[in-house]
């Protein structure tokens, strides 16, 4: 799944903690222009995140693998009087 800017996520850590975060860029290189390439595989998809920990507020740069999209609670349809 691809995400898209502005998009509510939950970020899962190395140490197994989730953390809810924002995709702030995807796949940017903000010195150069350039699209960041994989260290590890190529299919991996890059994205700089923001997210809540401990009272602040962090960018981390991160691989699709360890995101989730957040999915917002459904509230029951009213039923027409």
């Amino acid at each position: 799944m691809k995400f898209v800017k502005g998009q509510e996520i939950s970020y899962t850590a190395i140490s197994g903690r989730s953390y809810k975060g924002t995709i702030i860029e995807r796949k940017m290189d903000f010195k150069k222009g350039l699209i960041i390439k994989s260290t590890s595989k190529e299919r991996d998809f890059h994205y700089l995140i923001e997210i809540q920990k401990n009272g602040t507020t962090e960018k981390i740069l991160c691989a699709e693998n360890h995101l989730k999209l957040l999915e917002k609670k459904k509230r029951p349809a009213k039923k027409a009087a």
